[in-house]
Parts: C-alpha cells; sequence; structure tokens
C-alpha cells in the first residue's frame, strides 16, 4: 500500500468514525475522547464512559489477564475493531446503548470493580498490564479492502480455526480456516462428554430408540454440518446447544451405555484463536504476526477517536 493510498484510507475511516459520533453523541468536539454508552444486561441499566477505557474492560472480561502482552494486544484490535464496526453498523441495543455487556450480541465487559473481585490481591498488576495492552494499540483497527473487519474470535480452536462460510454459509474473505499449532495448552484442546441414551433422546427430544448416528463433516478441519439420528437431521450448532458442547468439532462413538463424545476445542472457531494467540506470543511472535495468522489478507491502521 503506498504512502498516499494509506494516509486517504486512514482519513475515510476516521471520517465514518467522526460521522458516527456526531450523529450518536450530540454533535461533540472530534478532538474530544470517543465515549459510548454500554448496556449492563444484568442490572438493565446504561453507564457511559471513555472508548478505550471500555477496550480495557472487554479484554479484562474476554481474555485470561495471565495471558501475555502481545496476545492481550491481539486481542485490544480485536475488540475495538469489532466494537467500532457495531457502532458503525448502528446495531441495536436497549435503551438505545451504542453497545453491550451481553455475549450473544456483543462482546463480555469487566469492570475494574468485578475484576478486583475476580483476582484478589493479583488484581493490580493484572488491570496494569491489560491496560498496558490496550494503550499501547490505541485507536489501532483491523480493515480489510478499506473496511473495518468483522474481528470475530474464540477460546481454543483446537488445531485448525474455521472458515466463516462453514459455520455461518456467509464467505468472508479475511476468516479463512488456517491451521493453528499453539492452543494445546488449552483444557479445551480435547476433551470429552459422556452421554447415556436416555439423557440423548431427552436432550435432543427423541422419542423412538436411536438405532443409527451419522456425522456429516465440514472440511477442512472435521467440524460437524450436521448429524443425522435415525432419520432426523440436526444442525451441528442445534446439537451443540442442546447437548452443552464445548464447539461443533466432534467424533463420537457409541456402547452400550452411551456415546462418547471427543470434542476438540471452544467456541465456534472462526477467527483468532484466544490460546493460540497466547501460544504464539510465547513463541516471540508480536500481536501484528499474531493477527495476521488469524485474519487472511487483513491491514492494521491507527485511526484517530
Amino acid at each position: 500500500m503506498d504512502k498516499n493510498r494509506k494516509l486517504i484510507l486512514i482519513f475515510l475511516i476516521s471520517l465514518i468514525i467522526i460521522t458516527v459520533i456526531i450523529i450518536q453523541h450530540n454533535q461533540r468536539e472530534k478532538s474530544e475522547d470517543l465515549h459510548i454508552k454500554l448496556y449492563l444486561s444484568q442490572q438493565q441499566q446504561v453507564i457511559e464512559l471513555p472508548f478505550e477505557e471500555y477496550i480495557i474492560g472487554t479484554v479484562a472480561a474476554e481474555m485470561p489477564a495471565n495471558f501475555e502482552l502481545e496476545a492481550l494486544k491481539a486481542q485490544a484490535v480485536c475488540a475495538r475493531t469489532y466494537a467500532l464496526r457495531k457502532i458503525i453498523e448502528n446495531h441495536k441495543y436497549p435503551l438505545n446503548a451504542d453497545l453491550s455487556d451481553d455475549i450473544c450480541s456483543c462482546q463480555a465487559y469487566c469492570s475494574q470493580e468485578e475484576f478486583k473481585k475476580r483476582h484478589g490481591d493479583k488484581q493490580g498488576k493484572l488491570w496494569d498490564k491489560i491496560s498496558r495492552a490496550v494503550n499501547s494499540t490505541r485507536g489501532e483497527v483491523l480493515l480489510y479492502d478499506g473496511k473495518l473487519i468483522d474481528a470475530l474470535y474464540h477460546s481454543t480452536c483446537g488445531g485448525y480455526t474455521a472458515d466463516a462460510e462453514e459455520v455461518w454459509g456467509n464467505p468472508l474473505p479475511y476468516l479463512k480456516a488456517v491451521k493453528c499449532n499453539y492452543c494445546s495448552q488449552s483444557r479445551f484442546y480435547n476433551s470429552n462428554q459422556i452421554i447415556s441414551w436416555d439423557d440423548l433422546r431427552k436432550q435432543l427430544n427423541l422419542k423412538a430408540r436411536i438405532y443409527e448416528i451419522k456425522i456429516i463433516p465440514y472440511r477442512p478441519a472435521g467440524r460437524v454440518r450436521e448429524i443425522i439420528i435415525n432419520d432426523r437431521h440436526f444442525s451441528a450448532a442445534s446439537v451443540r446447544h442442546d447437548l452443552n458442547l464445548p464447539s461443533t468439532w466432534w467424533q463420537f462413538k457409541t456402547n452400550s451405555n452411551g456415546v462418547i463424545i471427543n470434542s476438540r476445542g471452544y467456541g465456534h472457531g472462526v477467527g483468532m484463536c484466544q490460546y493460540g494467540a497466547n501460544g504464539l506470543a510465547m513463541n516471540n511472535k508480536s500481536y501484528e504476526q499474531i493477527l495476521r495468522i488469524y485474519y487472511t489478507g487483513v491491514s492494521l491502521e491507527k485511526i484517530r477517536l
């Protein structure tokens, strides 16, 4: 990317964000730090706080605080990109908030007070490390073709991330499946769940005796697309939800007592693998290198907020 194109790109993204600020925040001065309204789902109320302070709370909630600094930096860039894209798309949240702490529709958030309760005597150093990761990447976002990406991430991929098209049917050029050899320290890298035949029938609302289970996999990783039990078809996402499984990357083994399900990874598997990011950081990879591994063909740019 030549220098002039880069400057034009940064100007255009800044202009978009400034427009959002003007529309949603009562025509604040452009030089003022961006503030956002955050909906707290448990309290059912809205708080207002500086955007970068929100990113600190999001990183604190979304990634283990004892992870390497470069992994935390990568998480900060992802969280910032994800949140700004939500704001620009004018996603609807309760009480006219800009963002929410509900992970079903946005990102998690943890206040410093709650962080203290969770981490006790270690909270001071850990909070400082997270703050350092966020402040050192201030304003940095991920772009593809001049637009903010949907910076999805998950806990553990299990050895291979998923293509966005596999999971949601929507191909995105920067969310491609990539091999990951760095998340094996996660307890979810490889796990087993044992479910009796009776429990399996109850949880999947099956009336008849189960006589056949067939898995239809995706490639390249082998995550499951759908399961056929007897003659009924189930989506992998619905089975994961109903059986409370960590991912949709499975192998099923049956015996007289029920089903042994071997699961790989935790989460949807798309985008950055958080445990993989930490493993890469432990192997001296920078946050920029980590991000470019998990997001294909992106550029890392700094914009003024």
